[in-house]
């Protein structure tokens, strides 16, 4: 019995938390306006032949529907209107404000420069996936090269060919930025993709292979 409540609870924990999360942001996004919308729906339901007194959650239900709808079309057009209006404006006036702020505007630019050279369409962050030994030699890192040694740092170490920012694990957000000689840098043939899988993992979903299926967790579990 217990495996199978295991199992069962495995198979419903997804199903049941997504319902949760949408009906979440379903109610949120629509309770501010479904009083008026409700409102309106009763006045309306004499032309058009209902009878809806005493159906309270099918009217509250058909308010949130209105609500969402009307919801997605307006911040759809505000995008739009924004996009191509008051965006480039906006812009121009938020560098202004923050680049007069003392401190803040150095933190600002820096984060600014960044941002676009990471999102930048025509270039690409990371530009393959390498092996690299570190911490120490007898072991290996995964890697990924963004670039040649700017010209500064290979001045002072003309041995170095490639930056190569190795990401911790499971969280690859932080990691080490490595100036090292194409030497000791091994490429291989995974993409950046998977070698990000195999990390977020701790290793468990190796470059190639997809996340074990719902029956197979379901098995396993059993089997334990």
């Amino acid at each position: 019995m217990k495996k199978y409540l295991i199992a069962g609870f495995i198979t419903l924990l997804p199903i049941a938390l997504t319902i949760v999360i949408v009906v979440w942001i379903f109610e949120l996004m629509t309770a501010p306006f479904v009083g008026l919308v409700e409102h309106l729906v009763l006045s309306y339901e004499a032309k058009l032949g209902l009878s809806l007194e005493h159906h309270a959650g099918l009217v509250l239900f058909i308010s949130r529907i209105i609500v969402l709808v009307f919801l997605f079309i307006l911040i759809l057009l505000l995008g739009l209107f924004g996009r191509k209006v008051f965006l480039n404006l906006f812009l121009k006036l938020t560098d202004k404000l923050f680049l007069r702020i003392p401190i803040i505007k150095t933190l600002y630019r820096l984060i600014n420069e960044i941002t676009k050279s990471v999102f930048a369409q025509d270039k690409k962050t990371f530009q393959e996936t390498v092996l690299l030994p570190f911490p120490n030699d007898k072991s290996l890192a995964i890697g990924f090269v963004t670039g040649t040694v700017p010209e500064a740092f290979k001045t002072a170490s003309p041995v170095t060919d490639l930056s190569v920012f190795v990401p911790t694990s499971p969280h690859p957000i932080s990691g080490f930025v490595l100036l090292s000689p194409k030497t000791i840098i091994h490429p291989v043939d995974v993409s950046i993709e998977d070698a990000f899988k195999f990390l977020l993992s701790c290793g468990v979903i190796h470059p190639g292979e997809s996340p074990p299926s719902d029956e197979e967790n379901r098995q396993n579990m059993q089997e334990h």
